[in-house]
């Protein structure tokens, strides 16, 4: 209990500034027993080699392996070290103010058990998998359980305990896409961008991200998780520039009915205070990265400055006309089924952009209100409906099976393809074109390798093979282009 002007303060009502969620009320996940444990079918998961991503401390080390199977990197292992009473003892030490007056022999049972950062880290993911909304556990790592007896799945000397998470890669496959939301920006963050150097492309992406990353932590407040270490590097894994999820809970608080003695390292305090100072840092980082302009760097290293500037800067009217239609695989359903924002889906462009033209990217990115999104799921040659649009009957169904695969097919809305058609299945289309871009689907679909593919207008519909022919044409010359340094992921 808390004790405000001599009322007594039940912490669930401190914590949630008198509104909890429904979806939590009541419920208890402080114990080891809560936490799901990982099982496969398989049995020959081997650990071996370190992800780069171990974290250090002054008393313990977190090591991050892959775990390997049939001579694939299936998932990692956030593998953490016993923690004791000595261990507790050294963290109350350094927190005499947020703990000052209590006895430690009252205190360190619990200390252990919320100190503790293996329990920290699968608090926070078991909290994420109970009450995060299915569309939106895309925004962290797939979690698929903890072990307590890792000498299971290696010949090595590892510490027993783990956290079994997906294998996340500076790839396509693990790239999140989000819809696009009305969410408006603080207005500070605005000014200062707009009193930076930037092109009005950078200043789009650097909103498109900060509005994505806040979308992320909004998420995990709203069940009841603070971060507790709202870093840059915790939305990318290392080695990538772009974001995929919010990771390392390894400094978070997952909200107990219990109150606890800390709350990351502080005082107990409400959520919105935390919320409110989480968000706060995650703006001051973009802002940071305005500032250095690392975005335009980035393009600089795949390109040339000169080349880069003129595609950030150069008019694009008569460009309009030349839109291709653009269809992606996209390894993760997105949270919503609209139009994907520009920061996720930057990434897919860049990929799929043509050899003979390194800057097609950074143009389509810029003119990507005139493209309308539409859906699609796949499921297969041998299925009788193999590729099923939005709206359509069984879409959610099929999205939802573990062998669909997701597409989303960018349409220039001047082609005036009858998007209704798709979508309300009362309509017809009598032009053909709807059954066009299903084919265009399926082609992508059984092509292993291939990201996704940009059609021009002429070679969609069909009507002459000279798109393609001039297409052939132009990768005879890609020699004399910087090479772009991309390396595919294969379907």
């Amino acid at each position: 209990m808390l004790v405000m002007d001599e009322e007594p303060i039940v912490w669930t009502d401190w914590f949630f500034s008198g509104d909890p969620p429904e979806s939590i009320k009541g419920t208890e996940t402080n114990s080891d027993k809560d936490f799901p444990r990982f099982f496969s079918e398989d049995e020959d998961f081997i650990v071996r080699g370190q992800t780069g991503q171990s974290k250090y401390t002054s008393y313990e080390t977190i090591q991050v392996y892959w775990l390997w199977s049939n001579g694939y990197r299936k998932y990692v292992g956030k593998i953490f070290p016993d923690y004791t009473r000595s261990h507790a003892l050294q963290r109350i030490h350094c927190r005499p103010r947020a703990l000052a007056g209590r006895r430690i022999p009252d205190i360190i049972d619990d200390a252990v058990h919320e100190f503790d950062r293996f329990c920290q880290e699968a608090r926070a993911y078991t909290h994420i998998y109970r009450f995060c909304p299915a569309n939106e556990r895309i925004y962290f790592p797939k979690f698929h359980g903890v072990v307590t007896d890792m000498q299971r799945y290696s010949s090595g000397s590892v510490n027993q305990r783990a956290v079994v998470l997906e294998a996340l890669r500076p790839s396509l496959r693990s790239r999140r896409v989000l819809g696009e939301n009305t969410t408006e920006l603080p207005e500070t963050f605005s000014d200062i961008l707009a009193n930076l150097p930037l092109s009005p492309f950078e200043y789009e992406w650097y909103c498109s991200l900060l509005k994505d990353r806040l979308r992320r932590l909004d998420a995990l407040h709203r069940i009841g998780v603070t971060h507790g270490d709202v870093k840059d590097r915790h939305f990318r894994v290392p080695g990538d520039f772009y974001d995929t999820v919010l990771y390392d809970f390894s400094e978070s608080y997952a909200f107990s009915e219990k109150k606890p003695l800390v709350v990351n390292a502080c005082k107990p305090r409400p959520l919105k205070c935390i919320s409110k100072c989480e968000q706060e840092c995650v703006k001051s980082q973009v802002e940071q990265r305005a500032v250095d302009r690392d975005f335009r760097s980035h393009l600089i290293r795949l390109i040339s400055q000169d080349t880069v500037d003129d595609s950030l800067s150069q008019s694009l009217d008569k460009e309009e006309e030349w839109l291709e239609l653009i269809v992606l695989k996209v390894y993760h359903r997105p949270d919503y089924f609209l139009m994907p924002t520009l920061n996720s889906i930057f990434p897919f462009l860049e990929e799929v952009r043509p050899e003979c033209d390194p800057c097609w990217h950074i143009r389509r990115g810029r003119l990507l209100h005139h493209y309308e999104p539409v859906w699609a799921v796949a499921m297969g040659k041998r299925h009788l409906d193999p590729i099923t649009f939005e709206n359509e009957a069984q879409f959610e169904t099929i999205v939802e099976c573990d062998r669909s695969r997701i597409l989303l097919c960018l349409v220039p809305k001047w082609w005036n393809i009858s998007i209704r058609a798709i979508r309300d299945p009362d309509l017809k289309d009598t032009s053909g074109l709807v059954d066009k871009l299903r084919d265009a689907c399926l082609r992508l679909v059984f092509s292993h390798g291939t990201p996704g593919f940009v059609i021009g207008h002429r070679e969609f519909l069909g009507t002459d093979k000279e798109d393609r022919e001039i297409r052939d044409n132009q990768n005879v010359v890609k020699e004399s282009l910087e090479p772009s340094g991309r390396d595919v992921e294969s379907m």
